[in-house]
């Protein structure tokens, strides 16, 4: 095997347990509470629109993620779709994203757990708590997808049958009497509701990282995007409306980073506030672990392209992981964790912050499958979900501000790296880069003189004419995002 090749050995119960583990956490034991805190009543149809949203938007990322199966997930679909320097951009805007929201996970999971083994600690021991929290899902990734795999499905089991026990107890204990009047805080607060409940959604777009690892992706993505958004939606809707059915809506963020210790209460009748903690600190290190899994592959695709270190695209021999793109996850993760500490503040910060950003990375995905997929159902699909993604851009507010700084800076990074590739690559050296790139295998070891098959890939007429078989390649985009197909797109620059 190369040395910057992964393996396929994920099948449909291991595209749903990631599916599962990269959406549940936040979206059941802090989502509702905010949301419901925010806007009453209104909260439900938030996360009724949502839920109903989820699928389409679930399937349009496994359908291209089926049609290009590569780590470099969303860039990809872009680049594909819009030409090599816009997926640079979407590369680099997708990478801040993923390093500057994934630890708000961590940090809830911090949080339960000092709320179990400190109770009264201070934010930034939390914060702390919440940092060991990710250093220690780095290095269950270290051990590679099937040890972590295995993990992730034998606690999943136990955790979601706990809350599930745990709604069903405390439904008895709620009345309707909370869900008067719809809007207490005003029709207006549906948007802060949508704004807060989309970050429980975010996930989806997390097994694109890992297609370059799912055996069969045309057979393995449908079945278990559809297993998968069926769960979701279920859990989630239940715990939405146990916790308007049960809980008062006074409540401050602080406890509502930590209502669910709350719904333990009510439907055990004790106080099992250590328990309720731990239980939850166990769902969110998994979902945790699930997202450092997608990020770590985004660093390796990108390395492999020379957009970071390419030192970073290393595989592992031994357990078929990226073990320097994992590592690199630590330092990465670093900025945001020291904000946060530096600022003294939590991470419902970050919840806020970054809805609108993951928000916009979706966008570019959908307006990619618009111009990539123009026939059958899905075209309609397409469509759906991006119009509904493009009236959800008001309801972000100063999250927009965010988003648009963070893609500035990766316009600007892009523009950057170009420059000094063309100042300091030489033309000998770029074959290398390339087909370690698309091709999946290791840099050609230097020779004097290189055979004509392995020069670089230019998009120009006289290229094309060299390949009669192919007139016009970019009517086979379903070719031009694998990594054995290196891209030959007019529309580069």
């Amino acid at each position: 095997m190369a040395a910057n090749v992964l393996r396929r050995h994920i099948g449909v119960p291991g595209l749903v347990v990631h599916y599962l583990t990269s959406v549940l956490g936040v979206g059941l034991l802090v989502i509702p509470v905010l949301a419901w805190t925010t806007a009453g009543p209104l909260s439900l149809l938030a996360w009724a629109v949502l839920i109903l949203y989820s699928y389409p938007f679930a399937l349009v990322f496994a359908k291209l993620s089926t049609l290009h199966p590569t780590s470099k997930g969303v860039a990809q679909f872009v680049e594909v779709a819009f030409g090599r320097r816009a997926g640079r951009i979407a590369a680099l805007y997708l990478l801040m994203t993923l390093l500057a929201a994934n630890p708000v996970l961590g940090l809830i999971a911090g949080r339960y757990l000092m709320a179990a083994l400190a109770p009264g600690a201070s934010n930034r021991a939390s914060l702390a708590a919440g940092a060991g929290v990710i250093l220690a899902c780095v290095a269950l990734n270290l051990l590679g997808v099937k040890v972590s795999g295995r993990v992730q499905l034998a606690v999943l089991v136990v955790v979601t049958g706990l809350l599930c026990t745990v709604m069903v107890l405390a439904l008895p204990h709620g009345g309707t009497a909370g869900l008067t009047p719809v809007a207490p805080h005003g029709w207006s607060a549906l948007g802060d509701a949508l704004l807060i409940c989309f970050f429980g959604f975010i996930g989806w777009e997390n097994a694109a990282p890992i297609a370059e690892e799912v055996r069969d992706p045309a057979r393995t993505f449908p079945r278990g995007i559809l297993c998968a958004v069926c769960v979701v939606g279920v859990l989630y809707f239940a715990m939405a409306l146990t916790v308007a059915l049960t809980l008062p809506a006074d409540q401050n963020t602080a406890e509502g980073l930590t209502g669910f210790t709350r719904l333990l209460r009510i439907a055990t009748g004790a106080d099992h506030a250590t328990s309720g903690y731990l239980v939850a600190s166990v769902l969110l290190v998994l979902t945790t672990n699930a997202w450092c899994l997608g990020t770590s592959r985004v660093v390796f695709a990108l390395a492999r392209e020379g957009i970071v270190p390419r030192g970073l695209s290393r595989v592992s021999p031994r357990t078929g992981t990226p073990s320097r793109a994992v590592l690199a996850l630590v330092p990465g993760y670093s900025l945001t964790l020291g904000l946060l500490v530096a600022t003294d503040s939590n991470e419902s910060v970050l919840i806020k912050a970054s809805s609108a950003a993951y928000l916009l990375v979706f966008l570019l995905a959908f307006l990619s499958a618009v111009r990539l997929v123009r026939t059958g159902p899905m075209r309609w699909t397409n469509y759906l979900v991006t119009a509904v993604t493009v009236l959800m851009l008001p309801f972000m507010g100063v999250s927009i501000g965010y988003a648009a700084g963070m893609f500035a800076v990766a316009a600007l990074g892009e523009f950057w790296l170009t420059g000094r590739q063309r100042r300091g690559v030489r033309p000998a050296a770029v074959p290398g880069a390339h087909a370690e790139a698309h091709a999946g295998q290791a840099p050609p070891s230097p020779e004097p003189h290189r055979p004509a098959a392995t020069a670089p890939h230019r998009p120009n007429h006289a290229h094309r004419s060299n390949h009669p078989e192919h007139p016009n390649h970019r009517e086979h985009p379903e070719h031009l995002g694998h990594p054995e197909h290196p891209r030959n797109d007019p529309r580069e620059r």
